[in-house]
């Protein structure tokens, strides 16, 4: 296996949504608590990232053998030939890493970061595995983005600030993530979007097949434009800093984007519209939280 192969295989190019919590996460914390612990944000990192490849590539190996078709399961290139034994064997290795670092964590913190660690594996292996895998349902999209959005930024506010996980606390943290929790979603979206002629064929049944592909592409849009709602509402109440309302600027960049996918929404073209739209609100989030710091 080369290192393109196995690059392409771990689908590195959508690690995005496990970044995107655990670097506003991390100013986040600081902003608010000015509290940061270095170490455990680094193993959380490692464990995240690694959870995020295994589930990639097994989702890969799982979708080989349950799929009609599937042109974009192994690089065509030439180069070695990747079996599925060693598809499995790189998803394992990457679980091992995900668990080594995650009980190193844990055991630097305490048992509510091995309930969220537990939760978070739980959910990856089911969304990928098992007899009707949620990638394969209607609440892929709500679960990929509450897990990679939500749970996560979680995990790493708490590695650091080790705060008292009152409902009042959780809530604040959810409105903080919303806007993260969305635009995760919003490439499962696309990605099913894209893939909707491909998916009936294969009696895949996600959100796009019960909605149908007319308003599935209307609440692409729609959803962009909630994420902004939510940032202001929070900005407002003080859950951001002050910076934050400059982020409206952003906006029609976003929703042009949004825009050029659902009017050609051809993975191999377009999809990478989703994943710039997650990295543009990402540093842009990141930036105001951090010259809010400043202020």
């Amino acid at each position: 296996m080369t290192p393109k192969q196995f690059l392409d295989l771990v689908e590195i190019r959508v690690v995005i949504p496990s970044i995107a919590p655990l670097l506003f996460g991390l100013v986040y914390s600081q902003w608010q608590y000015a509290r940061l612990n270095w170490v455990n944000s680094i193993l959380l990192i490692i464990a995240t990232v690694s959870v995020h490849l295994a589930v990639n590539t097994f989702n890969r190996y799982e979708d080989n053998k349950r799929q009609k078709a599937n042109q974009f399961l192994r690089e065509s290139a030439a180069g070695d030939v990747i079996t599925d034994k060693q598809v499995l064997r790189v998803a394992e290795l990457l679980a091992v890493i995900a668990v080594v670092a995650g009980i190193s964590v844990a055991l630097l913190t305490d048992y509510k970061t091995w309930i969220i660690g537990i939760i978070s594996f739980l959910i990856g292996y089911f969304y990928s595995a098992g007899p009707k895998p949620i990638t394969n349902t209607p609440f892929g999209e709500v679960v990929s983005g509450i897990t990679m959005g939500y749970l996560i930024f979680v995990a790493q506010v708490y590695v650091n600030t080790r705060m008292t996980l009152f409902p009042s606390v959780l809530f604040q943290w959810f409105v903080v993530s919303l806007p993260l929790v969305i635009f995760i979603s919003e490439i499962m979206f696309a990605n099913n979007i894209a893939d909707y002629a491909e998916d009936e064929e294969n009696k895949r049944h996600t959100l796009v097949h019960y909605l149908g592909i007319t308003l599935a592409k209307r609440l692409y849009i729609m959803w962009v434009v909630l994420a902004f709602i939510i940032l202001m509402v929070a900005s407002v109440i003080n859950w951001l800093p002050i910076t934050s309302y400059a982020l409206i600027v952003l906006l029609p960049i976003l929703l042009k984007n949004a825009r050029d996918f659902v009017n050609h929404p051809i993975k191999e073209e377009t999809f990478i519209l989703a994943i710039k739209n997650l990295v543009i609100l990402m540093l842009g989030m990141t930036v105001v939280v951090l010259v809010g710091i400043g202020l």
